[in-house]
């Protein structure tokens, strides 16, 4: 369920929501550019990778292994009572994915086992060379490999082509050149969680790669924009480049066309009341959403366009729509996340008040928008009590390719859109994920992979394998 919105300090902010990271590490982060280096610059390591195999791909199994290196001809053997963490310097496999413009047909759900490295995965970037995954292990951000999205390879970090210690990946962009990664030094709090959860130290830095192994950090020429950036910046790329914004007003952007030389836009391109928590790519130019706050209450969703990344429209609300019941007068509802896909863009938020009923907005260009009454396809929650109607039943996910809803449960379903309003059902099949683990907004784990859906209840992890 999306959790509804709450005050923070002066301003009400939305409750952090698993989806939105990858907004961190969807692929859809921010760019920024690298301040002053650690004091240590020699990188410190992973141990060298460790070949792990699994069963072939095509084989359907109601358990992924990450650790096998042979098929079992026996009775499997008895688990340990003490469960091994996945290693995240481990190879892996995955079914291979269909093309990224490829229609899916059905998803067939599989466990996958504890041990397995695929559920350290957080985001993964399809690219011109490949594919390139970013992790959470609870520390670090590892990162995966792979030309044909089947095997996976982690990145080393015991070479000096490779980040700083202590940096995690916050964001990664493809360039006509190779990848743009942004990284952070994270602190840690005890928080236990994902890495929205982490606290990082102000500063971020900017690395380029032209095949995803081999990393090289970059100078910055403005202090004061990236020094000051102690959360995650919004990253989108596009035709004419890429485009970076500081989420904490007063916000700020960069803008480059090859991730090495950047334009930074003066304080106020950007009106400094914006607190931006979207940012994307559309076939007409970058698209950003966010709250517009107030010295007294936060205003309303707000939308921004801009053809170029350098020269933005003035905001324009996105209202709540026809079913909007205000607590008071003032505008009670905001945006915390923005899904992109090849034809169309669909934001979500809800209102400040309990229990906070979930809303939904669609743009085929970014500029133009309207809500999405009853959330489809999923439509509304059908259980009992406090809330229940007012969420969309199960989740929705997307790369910027395509968007996928899905619910897990007795009434297990999937559909599939390019553009976030014609949907076509898939069939589903296999063991289907609890339901505490497609909510929308929850808690952990639910990625959109190239060849599926991997989600999580924080104790069982699942694999929604795609067919096309």
């Amino acid at each position: 369920m999306t959790a509804p919105l709450e005050r923070t300090g002066s301003a009400r902010r939305a409750v952090p929501a698993l989806s939105a990271v990858l907004a961190l590490l969807l692929l859809t982060a921010g760019v920024a550019i690298l301040g002053k280096p650690p004091a240590t610059p020699a990188p410190v390591g992973l141990p060298s990778p460790l070949a792990a195999s699994r069963s072939a791909a095509s084989q359907p199994s109601p358990t992924r292994s990450g650790s096998s290196s042979t098929t079992p001809s026996g009775p499997s053997p008895v688990a340990s009572p003490s469960v091994r963490a996945p290693t995240p310097d481990t190879a892996f496999t995955t079914p291979a994915p269909p093309a990224a413009n490829a229609a899916w047909r059905s998803l067939r759900w599989e466990k996958v086992e504890a041990t397995d490295p695929l559920t350290l995965v957080r985001s993964v970037l399809r690219w011109r060379r490949g594919f390139f995954a970013v992790g959470w292990d609870g520390t670090h951000t590892p990162v995966w490999t792979s030309p044909d999205g089947v095997h996976w390879d982690p990145l080393p970090f015991n070479t000096a082509a490779t980040f700083w210690p202590g940096s995690l990946i916050v964001g990664v962009a493809e360039t006509t050149d190779g990848l743009v990664a942004l990284t952070m030094l994270g602190v840690g709090n005890g928080c236990g969680g994902e890495l929205q959860c982490e606290t990082f130290q102000p500063g971020l830095h900017v690395w380029t790669s032209p095949d995803g192994r081999t990393w090289q950090p970059r100078s910055a020429s403005d202090g004061n924009f990236t020094g000051l950036i102690s959360r995650p910046p919004l990253l989108a790329a596009g035709r004419s480049g890429l485009v970076m914004v500081s989420v904490t007003p007063p916000a700020r952007v960069a803008f480059s066309s090859d991730g090495i030389r950047w334009t930074y836009l003066p304080s106020g391109a950007l009106p400094t009341d914006i607190e931006p928590v979207g940012l994307a790519w559309t076939s007409q130019g970058f698209a950003l959403v966010g709250r517009q706050e107030s010295s007294i209450d936060p205003g309303p969703a707000v939308a921004m366009f801009s053809s170029d990344g350098t020269a933005w429209s003035a905001p324009s609300r996105m209202d709540a729509g026809a079913a909007a019941t205000l607590a008071s007068t003032a505008p009670e509802w905001g945006v915390n996340t923005l899904l992109a896909a090849h034809g169309g863009l669909i934001a979500r938020g809800g209102y400040y008040s309990t229990p906070g009923e979930a809303i939904w907005w669609h743009s085929a260009d970014g500029r133009h928008w309207h809500d999405l009454p009853g959330w489809p396809p999923l439509g509304p929650t059908t259980c009992t009590g406090e809330g229940c109607g007012s969420q969309p039943n199960g989740t929705l996910l997307a790369d910027g390719s395509r968007m996928v809803a899905f619910r897990g449960g007795t009434g297990a379903a999937a559909w599939t859109s390019s553009d976030g309003i014609a949907w076509r059902r898939l069939a589903v099949s296999g063991d289907a994920p609890r339901p505490e683990a497609t909510g929308d907004g929850a808690p952990n784990p639910q990625v959109l992979l190239p060849d599926g859906v991997l989600v999580s209840d924080g104790r069982t992890t699942w694999l929604g394998v795609a067919d096309a």
